[in-house]
């Protein structure tokens, strides 16, 4: 009877540790780190057997959150609830400390900010040049798509649909990171998809889209 009870706390063990195992072989891990400007970052990347992929810094902790998110799709690796919460926390405090700086804005302040802004006036003006296509327009380290077009994307693409609070921009949103462009690309573009790209209006020589795919440049780029 002892030698059969030893003989199941072995195998229960060595099931134990397998399952540990495959826990840590795919996971997605998130710390801030400082970086050389001194500044608090958040660093995410993918682990799996011991090695790292998928790295990338994010200083607004949403969009680190959501590119966690991108990376549970996209690879099936598990998001640890520790992380999360601490990633939510982080969300909540920016919130936090945004809204008291909005409530004290003057009059003629928030008369100004009512107005469309300048991002939404660059995009509003390229999709008006594009109206038959997805507009991937660039925003700081993401490439978004807006209204209809993030919907497309998000059917397309298998990316979360969100809803931006800020009133110059159509609330739906969805995007992904700019080193993901050659990967999501072909993708929107094989499923019949007309896909103009902008990069940030900051830069005059790349305010128009610099890129505009069709079915015959997915071949080449899928080669």
């Amino acid at each position: 009877m002892s030698i059969a009870l030893s003989n199941k706390a072995r195998v229960n063990n060595i099931i134990h540790k397998f399952l540990n195992f495959t826990i840590m072989a795919n996971l997605i891990l998130a710390s801030k780190r400082e970086v050389k400007s001194g500044s608090q970052m958040w660093h995410v990347y993918r682990l799996s057997e011991n090695t790292k992929s998928d790295e990338f810094f994010f200083a607004q902790p949403i969009k680190a959150l959501r590119y966690c998110f991108l990376l549970r799709k996209r690879s099936g690796a598990i998001l640890p609830k520790a992380i999360y919460t601490k990633l939510m926390a982080d969300v909540s405090a920016s919130k936090a400390q945004a809204e008291p700086s909005a409530a004290q804005e003057s009059a003629p302040q928030a008369e100004q900010a009512s107005e469309p802004s300048a991002l939404a006036k660059a995009y509003e003006s390229m999709k008006a040049k594009h109206p038959d296509a997805i507009l991937l327009f660039r925003c700081g380290d993401f490439y978004e798509a807006f209204g209809e077009d993030a919907k497309a994307v998000s059917e397309v693409l298998g990316i979360t649909l969100t809803r931006r609070n800020a009133k110059d921009i159509t609330a739906q949103m969805a995007g992904f990171p700019h080193h993901a462009l050659d990967s999501y690309l072909p993708k929107l573009v094989r499923a019949g998809k007309r896909v103009a790209i902008c990069d940030e209006p900051s830069a005059p020589q790349e305010s128009a889209p610099k890129k505009k795919a069709t079915r015959k440049s997915a071949k080449k780029e899928s080669k």
